[in-house]
């Protein structure tokens, strides 16, 4: 018998470092999912670190998880940008929540608040700046999360724009995000949140321009602010002159992990061949939507 955790990868579309201000963000949940296993056992905590988010949450309530084998599968293979960290947070922090109520009453007691309040209490550790956890909302309520953590607000929406879809590509490059945090000075996020405002506003009204001028507005304050790595830039500026590509941006810390480009429905051929060519991979797209945390199996 065992549990079985399921937590989709998540991608910033847009709201990174504005996030960090308490600002809005979106971010899109995609196939392939994380799993954690959950079995009866002596406190195996398989592939976790110790050190890590779900690490530590775990050493705070030790003798809770010593009952229990974890195995943590990642499907991106160890490719960062996706947010297996974060999965594992929320799985075990999932499991924790399993003694208090059935799992199949999950949604009732997991609210965003008390699962924010127990990562920061183990994410941060007071230097430099505190990760937003809007990516962690977004892997618990799926699909395209919108979430304003200063107003309070989660809206959840389907992709409304049927004459676009997009893809991720993986650069192969990597930031270690809790590390680019710790040496982040203050910056001015009034760019950030006037380009948000066009993408929150395209989803409202069902405009694909406005969407693809918001992320082209957003990935522009990006480098403006000087939080797009040099690779990323080279690569944005390869993948915007391609045959139906509308927009780019990079993801996450810097945009190193992953890149977002959307293009005109259909018109994805120039963008699939050139990453073919340079040994880039897609990983998810928005064919590849995904709910939120789901529970299966028993114990």
């Amino acid at each position: 018998m065992s549990l079985v955790y399921s937590i989709p990868g998540k991608t910033f579309l847009a709201g990174e470092y504005l996030a960090l201000h308490g600002g809005p963000a979106l971010v899109f949940l995609s196939q392939p999912c994380f799993e954690l296993e959950v079995t009866k056992g002596a406190g195996s905590k398989g592939t976790i670190h110790k050190e890590s988010p779900a690490g530590r949450f775990m050493q705070k309530h030790e003798d809770y998880f010593l009952q229990f084998d974890l195995n943590f599968k990642d499907a991106y293979a160890g490719r960062g940008g996706f947010g297996a960290s974060t999965a594992q947070f929320l799985g075990v922090y999932a499991l924790w929540l399993h003694k208090e109520a059935h799992h199949q009453d999950m949604e009732k007691i997991l609210d965003f608040k008390h699962l924010l309040e127990a990562y920061y209490e183990v994410a941060w550790d007071g230097v430099g700046r505190r990760p937003s956890g809007a990516d962690l909302v977004g892997q618990l309520k799926g699909a395209l999360t919108f979430f304003d953590k200063r107003q309070g607000l989660i809206s959840v929406k389907s992709w409304p724009f049927e004459d676009l879809e997009f893809f991720l590509i993986h650069t192969g490059n990597k930031v270690a995000t809790h590390e680019h945090l710790k040496k982040l000075s203050d910056f001015d996020s009034s760019s950030l949140e006037k380009s948000f405002t066009l993408i929150r506003d395209s989803f409202d009204k069902q405009q694909s321009e406005l969407f693809v001028d918001g992320v082209n507005s957003y990935a522009a304050a990006l480098k403006d602010l000087g939080f797009t790595c040099d690779e990323t830039l080279e690569l944005l500026e390869k993948l915007k002159v391609l045959k139906g590509v509308k927009a780019v941006k990079g993801c996450g810390a810097l945009g190193a992990d992953v890149v977002l480009a959307v293009t005109a429905k259909g018109e994805h051929q120039s963008l699939h061949d050139y990453c073919s060519q340079h040994s880039l991979s897609i990983l998810s797209s928005s064919g590849k939507i995904s709910s939120g945390l789901q529970v299966r199996g028993s114990l």
